[in-house]
This record gives C-alpha cells, structure tokens and sequence, in this order.
C-alpha cells in the first residue's frame, strides 16, 4: 500500500518494497534489524542508523540518530478522498463536498457548531459501507446543507463553513 508521508511541509509518496521502500518512484533498499517495539536499526550500504518512532496526534514522531522529525502519514485512499471531501480556497472557509454518490444516513452537526480537526459531521453510506466525514480543520459551520435521507452526488455541498478572514 503506498502512504502519503509529509515531513516539513513537503509532501511525498511512499510505499515499502521487497528491499526497503520507494519514496516518490525512488527505490532505496535497506537492512533492517528490530531492536524492539518502535525501534530499528537500519543499514544503507555502509552507513548504519538508529530509527525509533512513536505514533502522535496526527502522525508519527521518527529519532533517526539522535535528530527529531515529525511525519504526518496517511494512506493513499485516506488522500484521496480528503482531497476529493474538501473545497474551498484561501481566505474562506472549507467547504465540505460529497466524495462520491451516496445516500446520507445521519447528520451528526448542526449550524453554529464550532468543530475541531477529526469531528465527525456526518455519515453517508456508498456502495453499501458507511463513511463518516470528518472536520478538515476547526471552524464554525454556518450551514448544513443536506438532511439524513437525501440522495448526493459526487461534489454536491454538504457542509457550508463560515468563511474565514485570511
């Protein structure tokens, strides 16, 4: 499975490989040698480091010899929808937008609900599973545009966020 991994604000793709990993379409072998739960040693030909990682709100804090990085990561199908949820541009508030066809099951927001990264908005039920949306980011919903029951389209509004001063 390939994960989008974004370190510093620079986003690319990774996928583990029978040798190591691909990063972007870039092979990098490596030998890997578990020293315990969240920590390896890794060799890269002759250079050897000390990798240990402990999963954190929102992704993964990564040692590799002694220096600290944090990695926001999110499997490929988790990117894709989010980038297909979530409209909107700078300056205004997100707006959210049905992924796919579906049919809404329940509305778990309302109007002037002030919400946070991960607050679930609603559920729509596609191709017979059950999906609930999730706030992209904090904010203040200024309307819901659907109810519990209603058939959408791909894109079609959901959720209308109160537009935000840039």
């Amino acid at each position: 499975m390939r994960y989008r991994a974004t370190v510093g604000g620079r986003p690319f793709f990774v996928e583990r490989t029978a040798t190591g990993v691909s990063i972007d379409g870039r092979d990098l072998a490596f030998d890997p040698d578990r020293l315990g739960p969240g920590e390896v040693l890794l060799r890269f030909g002759t250079r050897t480091h000390h990798v240990s990682g402990e999963r954190i709100d929102g992704g993964w804090a990564i040692r590799v010899s002694g220096k600290s990085i944090f990695v926001e990561l999110e499997d490929e199908r988790t990117h894709a929808l989010r980038e297909l949820t979530w409209g909107g541009t700078e300056g205004t508030g997100c707006n959210l937008r049905a992924p796919m066809p579906g049919r809404v099951i329940k509305i778990l927001a309302e109007a002037g609900q002030t919400v946070t990264a991960g607050d679930g908005l609603m559920v729509i039920e596609a191709m017979k599973m059950e999906n609930e949306l999730r706030a992209e980011g904090p904010g203040i919903i200024a309307a819901v545009e659907v109810s519990a029951g209603d058939a959408v389209d791909r894109d079609d509004l959901l959720v209308r966020f109160e537009e935000v001063e840039a």
